[in-house]
């Protein structure tokens, strides 16, 4: 498998040649499958609406949604070292009046929850408090076995405040900030970073930007975020070299 690489492809297909016990940190914000709830936009019951991806429709039947994402966790979980851990980003989607929450994580050895609060929404609806929170959801392959340098995190908490981003070649960025806490904290020197959901390239970003020797392997279906992707990390791979 090489290294400092973003493979265009489905995820699971770039984990089946991933070896076991090879990863030393996964960070990922998955698509949320909020289109299958997008029939309900614009109604009194629903908060929110679909994101449009360039070349997914994020509209699974929930159950179909489910397994996918459990099969992700297990693999990412396969190809991680036991000291590795999984940071999974998701959010509760609110429809019909109530929410649908991402609960096969508790299938797996949960850590924490970090509450990310983004400060503010553009999910607004009168019947409802401002969902301005997501959840990051701290998995470990082996709790007994973690790697953690609390000292390295810009948080002490477990509610991190970031403002959300904006991007207008990608509909839902992964804050900087927020992926460079997870990397300098729980991924040794000289470690591996692997992001199933790639996107603009934020995650192979802040793996740069961190430095001490780590690298990163990402997957994206979309070439033309795959595209941008690459531009970001020439700018940041250029930049890093300035810095000494």
């Amino acid at each position: 498998m090489e290294i400092n690489k973003i493979y265009n492809e489905d995820c699971l297909e770039t984990l089946k040649r991933m070896e076991d016990n090879s990863i030393d940190l996964v960070v990922t914000s998955p698509p949320y499958n909020k289109a299958w709830y997008g029939n309900w936009a614009g109604k009194a019951w629903n908060v929110g609406g679909k994101i449009n991806y360039d070349k997914f429709s994020d509209a699974m039947p929930p159950q179909e949604y489910e397994n996918w994402q459990k099969e992700l966790i297990s693999e990412c979980l396969r190809v991680l070292k036991p000291s590795g851990s999984m940071f999974y980003n998701h959010k509760d989607i609110i429809t019909s009046g109530l929410i649908v929450h991402p609960k096969w994580v508790y299938d797996y050895n949960v850590r924490q929850v970090i509450v990310w609060d983004r400060g503010s929404s553009p999910m607004l609806n009168d019947m409802f408090f401002m969902p301005n929170t997501e959840y990051i959801y701290w998995i470990a392959k082996n709790p007994k076995e973690i790697y953690f340098d609390k000292e390295k995190s810009g948080y002490k908490s477990t509610v991190w405040r970031v403002n959300a981003e904006s991007n207008p070649n990608h509909p839902a960025p992964f804050p900087l900030k927020l992926i460079r806490s997870m990397i300098a904290s729980s991924c040794p020197d000289n470690g591996i970073v692997y992001d199933p959901f790639m996107g603009s390239g934020t995650t192979a970003v802040a793996t740069i930007q961190v430095g001490g020797g780590r690298k990163y392997i990402g997957s994206e279906i979309s070439p033309n975020y795959l595209e941008y992707a690459n531009k970001r990390i020439a700018i940041a791979e250029a930049e890093s070299l300035t810095l000494f």
